[in-house]
């Protein structure tokens, strides 16, 4: 108490005095509660529950509701059949499991590794009866398309092969003139002018063998584009022009008339197709004992992965069954890729 008055700096009489009233007016509020609390007494009469009845259970609480009706849904028959047979089978005694309803099936880490290596064998055969011949994945030629192609490319090579056709037909003309007339003949004129026919015609079996080489470079028949036209020629090229022109009289055929043009080029095409189809056809004749073979290894290894509880070890040889997958084969375009040549050519 000293403490506080010094703190609160208030006389040590005047803080009794507060204190004496604060539990005196404590005493006042305890005594009113108490008081609040008493009934008042009033007097009754001898039909007082006649007058004012004791309510009833019924009239203070609310009726409860029913509780609703759950409609299950209506089994059918033929389940309702199922579970009675289900539950007649629990009581009979047998000697054999039950079958398991699950498909999950537990196996060791040891038969789980083996069957995945049967698995990865099994799909390199089938690898290998998946290969095909390469040119199987090719295009198919259009022999419009082509044969047009074919024609353009060959315009320019055949104008050149005319103007020197007409060339040496012209300067032949003259010499067979000037052989008819005495005058020429005596003067030498005829003898010149045979001269420059037979060069002439040395230079247009040149530009024939330059035209050849040409359309077989063009349709495929040759690898290698055609060799320039030469500017000098002697007699010694003679010989070997004359036999060219002979082996290959059906192309230049060909490429001077324009109407024989067109079936040589559909026979051509003719031949490309067939011979793709023989292609083919070889292939697949190399391959059909390693194919077959396959099939057989397939086989046995499903068999192999269907036995129920086999104890094959994971330690089984099937590197037999095993074979390296098939090796992609290049596809090439079957525009830049050109056969050999049917007739070896002498230049």
């Amino acid at each position: 108490m000293g403490s506080f008055t010094r703190l609160a700096k208030v006389k040590a009489a005047d803080f009794r005095k507060l204190l004496s009233e604060e539990q005196s007016q404590i005493e006042n509020e305890r005594e009113l509660k108490i008081k609040s609390t008493r009934l008042t007494i009033r007097r009754t009469t001898a039909d007082l529950y006649n007058e004012y009845a004791i309510p009833k259970l019924s009239d203070t609480q609310p009726v409860p509701r029913k509780a609703p009706v759950i409609k299950r849904p209506k089994i059918p028959a033929w389940r309702k059949e199922l579970w009675l047979k289900r539950m007649t089978d629990v009581d009979a005694l047998t000697t054999e499991p039950l079958p398991s309803s699950s498909s999950v099936h537990i196996i060791s880490a040891e038969e789980a590794l083996f069957r995945k290596e049967i698995r990865q064998a099994i799909a390199q055969q089938y690898a290998i009866l998946a290969q095909q011949a390469p040119e199987v994945s090719w295009k198919p030629l259009d022999r419009d398309k082509i044969i047009a192609t074919w024609r353009k490319q060959l315009i320019p090579y055949q104008k050149q092969l005319r103007k020197s056709f007409d060339h040496y037909i012209v300067a032949k003309r003259e010499w067979q003139d000037a052989e008819k007339s005495r005058w020429q003949r005596l003067t030498g004129k005829a003898t010149k002018l045979e001269r420059r026919a037979d060069q002439l015609f040395f230079e247009f079996l040149e530009v024939l063998r330059f035209v050849v080489q040409a359309l077989l470079h063009i349709v495929g028949l040759r690898a290698e584009p055609p060799n320039p036209i030469r500017s000098i020629l002697s007699e010694k090229n003679k010989p070997a022009l004359e036999h060219f022109r002979k082996t290959y009289d059906a192309e230049f055929s060909a490429m001077a008339d324009i109407q024989m043009l067109e079936p040589w080029l559909n026979q051509r095409f003719d031949r490309i197709v067939q011979a793709r189809q023989k292609r083919i056809m070889d292939w697949n004749r190399a391959h059909r004992d390693k194919k077959d073979a396959a099939q057989r290894e397939i086989k046995r290894l499903s068999d192999l992965l269907n036995m129920k509880n086999h104890k094959v070890k994971h330690q089984v040889l099937i590197s037999l069954s095993r074979s390296r997958s098939p090796a992609s084969f290049p596809a090439p375009n079957p525009h830049t890729r050109h056969p050999p040549p049917g007739t070896p050519s002498p230049f």
